[in-house]
């Protein structure tokens, strides 16, 4: 999500894949306190409605005003099983708040809720969507801002009832508005409902963000906790009601681990539980029936001027992002990151409740809107957990989900089923009644067994969302139609060439140094490689992408096939392409030595790294012929002249495993011209680099794991972090500034159309903890009011601290309030949010990988409709692209979280056979009962729990030092056991940055994960 990963530059078969481990996000990230430690208040001045005491039949109980707690406190409250309501305290009930008048509306008495849980049958399911009472209608309290709410929902219930006590007592949820309600109030543009995406953070009971869809909140909406969220699930897409602000409640600081799975839970279940944690990728998609989102202006043109309410500098006034970027529009930029202060109320975080949840539509559906489809349902897998009470439960490796109960029959069906088992399941939307304390999953089947790599890959595509499986038929008919007339076939040679007819209309690049730089193992190239050096100073670059759209024409078979899959999933063992592979490694791969077609940036640049201000860059339709299939470690022998460093050096003598002679240049080029090449362009991005950081980029880059399989291709044999090295950053550099430039001529002739990405600035709140953090274990302030600042602190950080492990603690904390950066249509936002905050630059797109991204192709498109003067009859409109964006934010997602899961999986093989003993862990953050732990060795973060060494292990936490906002959270370990793996040590206290050792093994029980075992002081 930061500046390395916008290259994103491909990957395949064992290449490097992005792992976070198990890393768990701050449920307080998102931040209900200001700056000061205050609860923030209602823009409006309204007050929410609190403490109130419910008067439902069900005896539905008094809240209290404590802090919530997600893993309990030292009174003894407990975490109540997964899934579960939590008890109130019936004996604290505090009256109307001092200063406000508290009036109790009569309701009728809240239904009986119903533990056994069984699946509805469609019948009730669709009943249950006809008779939600609607906003007007609803029994309850209204509050001064004429925000209505049930009574029912308890919202207190979950969020001052400290210690979250363990609790069998029914839960209640809110009823769904109606549709037609939501979107009367929504096309209405009422203030107080929104419609979004929903993402909930990986923990029990977690509380969970939306982000608006108009754009109208200037922060993710936070839903507190499950009464909140109201049976929805991560990825769907709702409609909330925001709730007004309460400047009356305290909150407790989440931490990493808490809200998990803790002693009392397991004494319940039958067998062990599980204890990793993954991420899950969700997906939706939008309702064809709701309105355009907004007006938009349709042209934007160059030195047009955007002005915004506040007072801020342009990005014009910057002089080095002129030298950088030449930014031709002019935006107003925001250097700061909006705090939650109670004086800035349109940058205060708004706290809501789920009011509906659209059922998702096939992707038909979308592509046709008058095919009618019933699929409103979601597939998912997990292992099973038995309760003692009977009640079984499927259990997903995705946290980010609830678990799903068993109807009996089912129950009964797979009773004797293996521990280990892997179990698919479809969750129907609707099922989840208002009573239900589950959501209830029928259609259970057993599937596969852990451990195993086919069945745990299966697993991981389906819970994720990226099972695509293989092209249909008649998509892979249209391919080979789309490439039959390049092909050819002379007996001793056969393959693809473009025929006369393609070559019009492109500017002709065969006789160009043209040469491509990928990982070792990539079969699908989409981006090329010039530079001339013009003998002033200045040189001319060139990037040349595969010219995709060219062979998927808007709305064919293929077309619509790349949108349903919109991305290509790289795991660690194979490759789920977006196109078939006759177009992506054959025709549209810019293979070596062959002609191909392509569509090309060029413009030119000074030695510095700065552009040349005022030329016009040149974007156009092309032929090229690479001479040259570089991968990174060659190009890195070229940069680190271990390999033709000489003019007159004879290229048979050329080491083989330096320069291997299969990606020596063809075409009459010579190693000695390529070499050159590589260099020059070397010395460039490394100057521009540095320009860039200086000018506030931010570079967070997460650690990329690689594994070495044996000849079965699934038994991984090695490893180890992937080396990011000179030979990637310079490729990035070039394919970062071709994408700036294609945004900004999308942004000066497409207007609203302009697909971008954009990336938000981080939650404040989390920047804050992070600061504090540096600051009580190290006494290093780190500036988090900018991007620039950001960087600025890292920087003298790696120059000031002696410890280069502190710096690479620092930063992997700081990556938990980064947002994801996401794919926009230009209309859909303010011209100021269509920054990119890690790149630290007013706009962006992605143009560089259209074979694995959907979204390139777009841009594709759209750029030749620019070139052409066609956009006005462009066929997509802005609300088109913008579910499509949305789309490809989605299955984007899910695909970077199949691929964690996938390196998950593998690494936990690896630890099964080879188990890592006597590993440096760091202590990156401190719950009760757990902390994570930070392998520097692996690149990853993992929760380690105390509850699993409790046979030789004493422990207790406590608060060291005033506490405040950010109080400094430790452990006190004791050894009890005389002996124990010989280990002598007696007490040890964990705090942020302990240095331990661990030991890294594979989980014993399913679903397969890595865990930690402590051993001691490091």
């Amino acid at each position: 999500m930061v500046a390395a990963a916008e290259n994103e530059k491909k990957t395949a078969g064992s290449g490097p894949k992005n792992q976070q481990g198990s890393k768990n996000k701050r449920g307080k990230q998102a931040g209900q306190r200001n700056k000061n430690g205050q609860q923030k208040k209602n823009p409006n001045g309204n007050s929410k409605n609190q403490n109130q005491k419910n008067n439902n039949s069900n005896g539905n109980q008094n809240n209290n005003n404590k802090k919530k707690n997600p893993q309990g406190d030292q009174d003894g409250n407990k975490p109540t099983a997964t899934g579960g309501a939590h008890k109130p305290n019936n004996n604290n009930n505090k009256g109307p708040a001092k200063g406000k008048n508290r009036r109790r509306n009569p309701r009728k008495p809240a239904p009986k809720s119903d533990d056994s849980n069984t699946a509805n049958t469609k019948g009730e399911a669709s009943k249950q969507n006809q008779t939600s009472s609607s906003p007007s209608k609803r029994k309850g309290n209204r509050n001064r801002g004429g925000n209505q709410r049930n009574n029912n929902n308890g919202r207190g219930n979950f969020r001052n009832n400290k210690g979250r006590g363990k609790s069998h007592d029914n839960i209640i949820y809110p009823a769904y508005w109606t549709l037609e309600d939501c979107l009367t109030k929504y096309n209405a543009k009422d203030p107080n409902i929104i419609r979004g995406t929903i993402r909930v953070l990986p923990m029990k009971d977690a509380m969970a963000f939306c982000t608006c869809d108009r754009g109208s909140q200037p922060r993710d909406v936070m839903l507190e906790g499950p009464l909140e969220r109201n049976r929805s699930l991560d990825g769907d897409t709702v409609f909330v009601e925001l709730l007004p602000d309460d400047d009356e409640e305290d909150y407790d600081d989440y931490n990493e681990g808490e809200g998990m799975e803790d002693e009392e839970e397991r004494e319940e279940v039958v067998g062990d539980v599980d204890d990793s944690d993954s991420d899950d990728g969700s997906d939706r998609d939008d309702d064809e029936e709701e309105e355009e989102a907004g007006d938009s202006p349709s042209e934007f043109s160059e030195g047009s001027e955007f002005m915004e309410e506040e007072e801020d500098a342009f990005w014009q006034d910057d002089a080095v992002q002129v030298d950088l970027w030449d930014p031709v529009v002019n935006i107003q930029r925001s250097r700061g990151i909006a705090q939650n202060s109670s004086s800035n109320h349109e940058n205060q975080q708004q706290r809501g409740r789920v009011v509906y949840v659209v059922p998702p539509k096939a992707y038909a559906s979308e592509i046709n809107p008058s095919q009618e489809t019933k699929a409103s349902f979601r597939k998912i897998v997990g292992t099973f957990k038995r309760l003692q009470s009977g009640t079984t439960l499927l259990t997903c490796s995705n946290k980010c989900l609830p678990q799903f109960r068993l109807s009996n029959q089912d129950a009964k069906k797979f009773k004797e089923a293996p521990d280990n088992a892997i179990f698919q399941a479809r969750y129907d939307y609707g099922a989840w009644q208002e009573n239900h304390r589950w959501p209830p999953c029928s259609n259970v089947v057993q599937f596969g067994q852990s451990c195993n790599i086919e069945d745990e890959t299966a697993a991981l595509l389906i819970e994720n969302q990226v099972d695509h499986g293989e092209h249909p038929p008649d998509v892979l008919e249209e391919c080979q139609t789309v490439v039959a007339s390049g092909e050819y076939s002379n007996g001793a040679e056969s393959g693809w060439r473009p025929t006369p007819e393609m070559y019009k209309g492109r500017r002709d690049y065969r006789t160009q140094r043209i040469f491509t730089i990928d990982p070792t193992t990539a079969k699908d190239l989409d981006d090329a490689l010039h530079i001339t050096d013009l003998g002033n100073g200045q040189v001319e670059l060139g990037v040349h992408i595969a010219d995709v759209s060219y062979f998927v024409e808007q709305d064919s078979l293929l077309d619509v096939e790349a949108q349903r899959r919109c991305t290509t999933v790289y795991l660690v063992d194979r490759v789920i392409p977006m196109l078939p592979r006759p177009l992506c490694e054959i025709a549209c791969s810019l293979n070596e030595n062959v002609e191909r077609l392509a569509f090309s940036c060029v413009w030119r640049m000074n030695k510095d790294g700065s552009v040349v201000k005022g030329h016009k860059v040149w974007y156009g339709r092309s032929v090229i012929k690479s001479c040259a299939r570089l991968d990174y470690a060659t190009a890195q022998n070229i940069i680190e002249e271990k390999v033709a460093h000489g003019e007159n050096e004879n290229e048979n003598e050329i080491d083989e495993e330096l320069w291997p002679k299969s990606r020596r240049p063809t075409g009459g080029h010579t190693i000695e011209e390529v070499a050159a090449d590589v260099r020059l362009m070397n010395v460039i991005a490394q100057a521009r680099r540095r320009m860039r950081f200086k000018n506030g980029a931010l570079g967070l880059n997460s650690v990329k794991l690689t594994f070495q399989l044996d000849g079965d291709g699934e038994t991984p044999l090695l490893c180890k972090p992937y080396e990011i090295r000179d030979s990637n950053r310079l490729v990035e550099e070039y394919m970062l500034l071709a994408n700036y430039l294609v945004a900004q001529r999308l942004i000066t002739h497409a207007g609203g159309r302009a697909c971008l990405r954009n990336h938000e600035t981080p939650l404040y709140d989390g920047l804050e903890k992070v600061a504090a953090v540096a600051h009580v274990a190290i006494g290093f302030k780190v500036d988090i009011d900018s991007s620039e600042g950001l960087q600025r602190s890292l920087s003298r950080l790696a120059a000031e601290c002696q410890d280069e492990l502190v710096l690479k603690c620092i930063t992997e904390m700081l990556k938990l309030p980064m947002k994801p950066a996401e794919y926009i249509a230009a209309g859909n936002l303010s011209p100021h949010e269509w920054a990119h905050f890690a790149l630290n630059i007013p706009y962006y797109t992605h143009f560089t990988s259209p074979i694995r991204r959907y979204a390139d192709v777009i841009v594709h498109r759209l750029l030749q409709a620019t070139l052409d003067k066609t956009v006005d009859e462009f066929e997509w409109t802005e609300k088109r692209i913008g579910n499509v964006c949305e789309r490809c934010n989605a299955k984007k997602e899910g695909s970077r979280k199949a691929q964690e899961r996938s390196d998950t999986v593998f690494l936990a093989l690896y630890l099964k056979k080879h188990p890592l003993k006597g590993q440096l862990g760091v202590v990156l953050s401190v719950g009760q009962k757990t902390f994570t732990v930070f392998l520097p060795s692996l690149g990853i973060s993992i929760l380690l729990f105390l509850d699993e060494h409790k046979d030789w292990i004493e422990f207790k936490d406590f608060t060291f030092g005033k506490g405040g906002d950010h109080p400094d959270r430790r452990i006190k370990l004791t050894r009890i056991a005389k002996k124990h793996k010989g280990e002598q040590w007696n007490e040890l206290e964990i705090k942020f940055f302990s240095r331990i050792r661990v030991t890294c093994v594979c989980s014993e029980k399913a679903p397969i994960a890595v865990k930690l075992h402590l051993e001691g002081p490091w």
